[in-house]
């Protein structure tokens, strides 16, 4: 989600917030069936991109997956014998090392929690949204009264995370951060780019002076996808767990993310660290299918998938494009 990839450009922020942070009581229901996908799972095959004797590997991701599943990635342990780069699907950010900075965005981080007028959720929504927003609280998050104290983006977010929970997903499956795991022990180089946050603190007040209407819409965009979308998503957790690119391909995909990221990209600042971010994948894959002999990359279904994707993109651009 794009908060969770927003709080990725303060990660000595997001660890002090969870060192600090209260474990919310458990709910003592069970309030949906929970994905039934257990043990190792290979996820779906990768991709081959070809350019003469050059060869792209993409492994293609989802989120959210099921939570007691486990990746069995002998596929990419296999890849990774003969590749000799590895591109992730987003890059790292950079905001330098000096703790003053750190400690700075700390305290931002902080004060952007809860909105700047201190209005609860009950006042800053509209009251059949809240009406909405509550029941699906008090079906999955009972005992979290720490949602009606948050603005309406991080209350979305982290009802997203409750209802999933509860569902049998988790956004934090970390496929990619295995892959990278096992890059490194295989002694695989990494093409990470750092993207350099000159302001990192500046980046922050600039999502913290988002517009309530912006925000409010975003969860209400999130408040909807959980209404509808759930037993999708877990059709689609599943589908990717068992290799089924073409349930994948049928799934409808409804972006609630173009509401949130409308929302927190008002700021120019903000909308090019996006845009930069966004962008520079298809330059890095290009760039190292152009230099090694084999590259293994990873990046997400909804990226790769489609008309307006990245596999059409590279097909357009003349490259072979074989795979599942």
């Amino acid at each position: 989600m794009l908060i969770a990839a927003l709080a990725a450009l303060v990660p000595a922020a997001r660890a002090l917030e969870r060192a600090a942070a209260d474990n919310p009581a458990p709910s003592s229901e069970a309030p949906t069936e929970e994905v039934v996908v257990v043990g190792e799972h290979a996820g779906p095959r990768l991709w081959r991109v070809r350019k003469g004797d050059h060869v792209l590997w993409i492994l293609g991701t989802v989120s959210p997956l099921p939570k007691r599943m486990i990746w069995q990635s002998d596929a990419v342990q296999t890849v990774l014998q003969e590749t000799q780069e590895v591109v992730p699907g987003w890059p790292a950010f950079g905001i330098g090392a000096n703790p003053f900075t750190a400690l700075r965005l700390y305290i931002q981080w902080r004060r952007i929690q809860k909105p700047p007028d201190h209005m609860k959720l009950r006042e800053a929504l509209p009251p059949q949204l809240y009406a909405r927003f509550s029941a699906l609280k008090s079906r999955y998050a009972p005992n979290d009264e720490h949602l009606e104290e948050l603005r309406p983006m991080l209350a979305a977010e982290r009802l997203l995370e409750k209802v999933l929970d509860a569902s049998g997903l988790t956004l934090h499956n970390e496929v990619q951060q295995t892959v990278l795991k096992l890059a490194r022990k295989q002694g695989v180089r990494i093409r990470q780019d750092k993207l350099k946050i000159d302001d990192p603190v500046d980046v922050l007040k600039d999502v913290g002076a988002t517009p309530r209407a912006s925000e409010v819409a975003c969860l209400e965009a999130i408040v909807t996808r959980l209404e509808t979308d759930l037993g999708s998503m877990q059709a689609r957790a599943t589908a990717w767990a068992l290799g089924d690119v073409d349930t994948l391909r049928r799934l409808p995909h409804p972006d609630d993310r173009t509401a949130c990221l409308a929302a927190v990209t008002a700021s120019e600042r903000v909308k090019k660290l996006v845009a930069r971010a966004s962008e520079d994948w298809m330059i890095a894959v290009e760039d190292r299918l152009a230099r090694n002999r084999s590259t293994l990359a990873v990046q997400s279904m909804d990226r790769l998938l489609g008309d307006g994707g990245s596999l059409a993109a590279l097909r357009q651009k003349g490259y072979t494009v074989e795979g599942p």
